[in-house]
């Protein structure tokens, strides 16, 4: 799918309405740090590779590439759906990447409907499998929703989710897969799992890749559904206490910057990363995340900003119609 367009067509991230006050003048940039912080464990900038894939005995290269590259800048990785290997244990090997990156952070995955057909132990045993650090179960209903072998029986999910945190070893994390996650999701989740990665849209739409493989005839009517990633992102803040993450859409140093004065703990991206991959391998990848981070210092520069914990308390300014869609949702207060 990497060939076709699959990205939102009139919908943005909506991080290019959110304005950063400068801390003060230029700094330089030898003087940023961009190191943060996960699990108690220190990454190099609070950036992390969404899972994408595994499954196929194709997928193993792919993410042995971007392992590889990942732990030698210590940025933490997710893998796909690990319900081919549930299903099929001679597959777990696409999967198991930390025999290539040991000291990798490693995310396991497993979408939220199928918490309805595997027990707690299963879960667990597919994460131990892979020597997974945390699981990150995803939400797609609308990505379901277009597939005509989709599975829209989500009855239930939200029981088997709290269940499952509370019985795995692993720290669990809800996300979606590009069409974001609202104040009244992230309200219900508060307390049950330990992040949430919003996955808003603005970015690749998965109802746009499965209208292409389907020839869906209602994927066009819905391509666009979903809340922006910056909107996403703060109405998940306003409902949740603990770490909220930034993914969906999320391309440059800007995004990542932005993404982290409003709120966000770290920023996910997939679409760059698998098109570094694919073009040269792992030293793709290794390329392009060293341009981002670098990217990312200089902006923060740029800003005046020396460290992630400074730009986390940065004063910021939305321009509509973001602010006003912000007191809308009374998630700032009117004037």
């Amino acid at each position: 799918m990497l060939e076709k367009n699959t990205q939102y067509r009139d919908k943005k991230t909506m991080l290019e309405l959110v304005d950063i006050e400068p801390k003060g003048g230029p700094i330089n940039q030898k003087n940023v740090d961009t190191e943060a912080d996960l699990l108690g464990r220190p990454i190099s900038a609070p950036i992390f590779i969404s899972g994408m894939t595994g499954g196929h005995p194709e997928t193993l290269e792919i993410n042995k590439n971007i392992a590889m590259a990942a732990a030698r800048f210590n940025i933490p990785m997710g893998v796909g759906s690990q319900r081919a290997m549930m299903e099929k244990d001679s597959l777990a090997y696409t999967y198991d990447v930390k025999k290539f990156a040991r000291e990798l952070i490693l995310i396991g995955n497993i979408g939220a409907s199928k918490l309805l057909v595997y027990d707690d132990k299963s879960v667990q045993r597919a994460l131990d499998r892979i020597d997974a650090d945390m699981l990150a179960i995803h939400t797609n209903p609308g990505q379901e929703s277009i597939q005509p072998e989709g599975d829209l029986n989500f009855r239930g999910v939200m029981k088997r989710i709290f269940e499952v945190s509370r019985n795995i070893k692993q720290p669990v994390v809800v996300k979606e897969v590009g069409n974001g996650i609202s104040k009244e999701v992230a309200a219900s989740l508060n307390g049950h799992v330990y992040a949430i990665d919003v996955q808003g849209a603005g970015g690749t739409t998965w109802i746009g890749v499965e209208t292409y493989r389907n020839k869906s005839r209602y994927g066009n009517a819905f391509w666009d559904w979903g809340i922006p990633t910056a909107l996403s992102v703060l109405e998940a803040k306003s409902a949740f206490k603990g770490p909220v993450w930034s993914s969906g859409g999320i391309r440059t140093p800007k995004d990542v910057v932005k993404s982290i004065a409003i709120g966000a703990e770290i920023c996910g991206m997939a679409k760059p990363i698998i098109s570094s991959e694919r073009s040269a391998g792992s030293d793709g990848v290794y390329l392009f995340l060293s341009k981002l981070i670098t990217g990312v210092r200089n902006e923060m520069a740029d800003l005046g900003f020396s460290s992630i914990k400074e730009l986390s308390n940065a004063k910021v300014s939305f321009r509509e119609p973001l602010n006003s869609i912000l007191k809308q949702r009374r998630i700032l207060k009117q004037k």
